[in-house]
């Protein structure tokens, strides 16, 4: 069936709703149980379309099932009365917001756009009836697709975004990135209930909790990451004084005490750590926060110094991505092999401060075998993190990885389902250790004594499954890269 996204006449766009719908296939954790009791994280992303499209007049909302766990007829009896509808989608959405896009184009005649990290590949969201896919950073595009629909933009003018038209499926220009991201408006919050979210995996978390950003892409090119291809090779920063500002907002409008930075990394320079923290002391309030950083970002003196100031500025947990312990692995996916030496200096340091640290580790690395995930199973069990976690390999689409495999299983010898069973063994010796229990009960009472009140039986079970004690996955399935749907998480 032959379908066209050109419109003959303008529309007014007054009222916009935004959707996400909950992850049903939690891909490369270790557990089937979705987790949401223990962390609801707001959606960033649909808060910065809010934002911009309310300076244009236009009222948003945010339908977020996470948090409101609603029906599919209830929300499209919610959405009957919008004039577009945009879905965020990651790839184990995928399914069900092409289910969505389809149904709900059956029932109005509502104009409905995708956007997100699983948009790499179109063909399915246009042909299941989404009139647009937008692609990258949405903020402009979000905008010029209004301006288009309204009869102010031509169609041939657009850009980041994929459309139907005299049934093929065209592909725009890519949109230019916003180079100052001081220009952007701050997220707007108001379109949620900030106290409906929390992560009871942070343990200094405390409510009101939001998620923040302060840049924007990353300097490194890990292969199995798709945001170098997202965010094309650049980092962003904004100014610290922006950062603030913000931070100041959601301290005053909201009463927020624990903010989670989403950066893929954190500052990128000591430099910018240092301005950031120095200025967040002065303030008159006390707030909380966590962060990810490179294991390389804090080297030699920069070490002490940065780490120092950012505990004084209410930092209390530091989340590592290092994936590997061999050198030779970790130069197989881009990575650098002096990694894991600094990330000893800086783990020592930071458990001397009392930071909750965190490192990530990925088992079916290309190359990996027994003895490479022994060597980096051992560094676990030995760099005196807080917490850890144990990976398997998924092959993101956008990844340089997907230009290498089609699947897992052709990355790594070991079978998938042996690979599975060792990061479930790996974390539960961890886990079962003495001194690494020890160091969890001393972070808990350091920061937050009454988390294990607030996590409850409600949460515990996620949080067991996690770490591999519970709600264990029954399988792990092959995916071949280019057909099937991935898990679109940054580790």
């Amino acid at each position: 069936m032959e379908r066209t996204t050109t419109v003959t006449a303008s529309k007014t766009i007054k009222n916009v709703a935004f959707v996400y719908l909950k992850i049903e296939n939690t891909g490369y954790v270790l557990t089937d149980d979705l987790g949401y009791s223990a962390l609801r994280r707001p959606q960033l992303g649909l808060q910065y379309m809010c934002a911009v499209l309310e300076k244009k007049g236009i009222h948003t909302m945010i339908y977020d099932q996470s948090v409101q766990d609603f029906t599919k007829e209830w929300l499209f009896d919610q959405l009957k009365g919008y004039d577009m509808i945009g879905f965020s989608c990651s790839d184990p959405q995928e399914p069900r917001v092409r289910e969505y896009c389809k149904e709900l184009k059956q029932k109005y005649d509502i104009i409905t756009i995708v956007g997100g990290p699983s948009t790499f590949w179109t063909n399915t969201f246009l042909e299941d009836g989404c009139d647009m896919v937008i692609h990258g950073e949405a903020e402009l595009t979000i905008q010029e697709i209004v301006d288009y629909y309204e009869g102010k933009m031509a169609l041939s003018d657009l850009k980041g975004v994929s459309y139907m038209e005299n049934g093929e499926i065209v592909k725009s220009a890519p949109q230019e990135q916003i180079k100052n991201l001081d220009d952007l408006p701050f997220p707007d919050r108001s379109k949620v209930d900030v106290n409906s979210y929390h992560d009871y995996f942070l343990f200094g978390m405390r409510k009101p909790y939001v998620t923040m950003t302060a840049s924007r892409g990353c300097i490194y090119r890990c292969s199995y990451c798709s945001s170098p291809t997202i965010w094309s090779f650049k980092d962003r920063r904004r100014s610290v004084d922006n950062v603030i500002a913000e931070v100041d907002e959601v301290v005053a409008k909201y009463g927020v005490k624990y903010i989670a930075f989403q950066d893929d990394i954190f500052g990128i320079t000591p430099d910018w750590i240092q301005d950031f923290c120095q200025k967040l002391i002065a303030k008159p309030y006390k707030v909380n926060w966590m962060c990810i950083i490179h294991p390389l970002t804090l080297k030699g003196d920069d070490i002490k110094k940065t780490l120092t100031l950012m505990r004084k500025a209410g930092c209390d947990t530091l989340s590592f991505g290092l994936q590997s312990a061999d050198e030779q692995i970790l130069k197989n996916i881009n990575r650098l092999p002096q990694e894991p030496a600094n990330i000893k200096l800086v783990l020592h340091e930071a458990n001397k401060l009392g930071f909750v640290t965190g490192v990530a580790f990925i088992f079916g690395l290309p190359g990996d075998t027994y003895e490479t995930i022994a060597k980096t199973k051992k560094f676990a069990m030995e760099c005196e993190a807080t917490l850890v976690n144990f990976f398997t390999l998924m092959i993101l689409r956008g990844s340089e990885m997907e230009k290498q495999f089609k699947s897992e299983a052709d990355a790594c010898s070991i079978p998938q389902q042996e690979l599975l069973k060792m990061t479930q063994q790996a974390s539960k010796e961890f886990y079962s250790k003495p001194k690494n229990l020890l160091r969890i009960t001393q972070r808990i009472l350091k920061n937050n004594p009454t988390w294990p009140l607030k996590v409850g039986t409600t949460c515990l079970p996620s949080i067991l499954g996690r770490i591999g004690f519970t709600y264990a996955k029954k399988k792990r399935k092959i995916r071949v890269a280019q057909d099937m749907p991935l898990q679109a998480e940054t580790a």
